[in-house]
């Protein structure tokens, strides 16, 4: 079985939807979805159930929240190294407006994470290192991510970063944020992330310029699908229409059956396919569980 490690972010998520009409001091009565997420956490997840051996190397709290996520992580089939401090384990809020997302994040207990954990939960020889993008943004995380870096290029394994949201890109800088990653990162953007990496907003345009700097990956284009490269060819995925959803983690799942299905078969477009009918069942799941 192939072996991967992930590192970065293990968060809880709230995911709530607001009326338009809620004016301040007003109560609305709605269905609230509370699960276990992290950009890291969920590409996790998910790439286990591809049936990848997956490490996760992490840090939650010493709370109930850090206790849920370990067993989130251990159920899906990880080995955990979740390293335990004293900060609340990281919790997101996610605010759905009429399709447009907004999020509120507590990094807490992710901030604890430090380059000698990494080294005492590296495994012997993994085949692939995917790192969170959240986890190239703060100070002393981004020292154990790029620690992981360093150890997968002396294990020769390939590395994935699936970008943070493009207001984060441009706070910390498109030019910093992409002087971090090594030359044959395998990257996964969404839309908005890939036109600031890229400096353009024609499509092709981005496709072509990621194309040439990262030798793998996909541009993500949420209800549009995905395009998918490799060193010898692109290829385009549509996606079902959905209704009105919070599309939170679904570039994860995306990423993570990419990685999956690209590692063991090779196959771009089996890998893109199967990437976006994850990503759409996962969404699809979600709009069922709303109530009307």
């Amino acid at each position: 079985m192939t072996q991967i490690v992930v590192l970065g972010d293990l968060n809880l998520d709230i995911l709530a939807r607001v009326p338009g009409a809620l004016a301040p001091g007003d109560e609305s009565r709605d269905r609230i979805l509370v699960e276990p997420g992290g950009s890291a956490g969920t590409f996790a997840r998910t790439a286990a159930r591809n049936a990848l051996e997956v490490v996760f190397i992490g840090a939650v709290g010493r709370d109930l929240i850090g206790d849920l996520l370990e067993r989130s992580l251990t159920d899906a089939g990880v080995a955990c190294h979740l390293c335990r401090v004293d900060l609340p384990s990281g919790v997101v809020l996610g605010l759905d407006r009429d399709g447009e997302r907004s999020m509120v994040c507590s990094r807490g207990a992710n901030d604890g994470l430090t380059e000698s954990w990494v080294t005492q939960s590296w495994p012997a020889s993994p085949a692939h290192v995917h790192i969170s993008g959240y986890a190239l943004l703060s100070g002393v995380q981004r020292v154990a991510a790029l620690h992981a870096v360093e150890l997968a290029q002396q294990a020769k394994a390939s590395v994935s970063v699936d970008p943070p949201p493009a207001s984060l890109l441009r706070a910390v800088g498109v030019r910093t944020f992409a002087g971090l990653l090594p030359r044959e990162t395998w990257l996964f953007p969404n839309r908005s992330e890939g036109e600031l990496l890229a400096g353009t907003e024609n499509e092709d345009a981005v496709v072509r310029r990621l194309r040439d700097r990262f030798p793998i990956g996909a541009l993500t284009l949420g209800a549009d699908g995905a395009i998918a490269w490799d060193a010898s060819a692109h290829h385009r995925c549509t996606a079902d229409r959905l209704g009105v959803v919070n599309s939170t983690g679904a570039g994860d799942v995306y990423a993570a059956t990419f990685v999956a299905r690209y590692l063991t078969s090779g196959r771009l477009a089996q890998a893109n396919e199967a990437a976006c009918a994850a990503a759409t069942t996962m969404l699809q799941s979600r709009e069922r569980s709303q109530p009307a």
